[in-house]
């Protein structure tokens, strides 16, 4: 995996992004889509948005961020 561009990111993060949470996560996978030596995304602490979608104190936002990380 020498050469390799990387990425870090925290799930503290996504959460105070708000709604523009899933705006920066498509970025991030536009990013990494054009790098031409490919891409290693570190994701630390990602439980703290990646929990279960049926939980009731989870907020829209949360929610949204969740499917976009999801679907790419």
């Amino acid at each position: 995996m020498q050469g390799l561009d990387y990425a870090l990111m925290t799930g503290g993060d996504v959460a105070p992004l708000g709604s523009q949470a899933v705006t920066k996560i498509h970025q991030l996978f536009d990013w990494a889509k054009k790098s031409k030596r490919g891409l290693l995304l570190f994701i630390d602490e990602a439980d703290a948005f990646l929990c279960e979608r049926n939980k009731t104190y989870m907020s829209e936002a949360q929610r949204s961020a969740l499917n976009a990380l999801l679907f790419r």
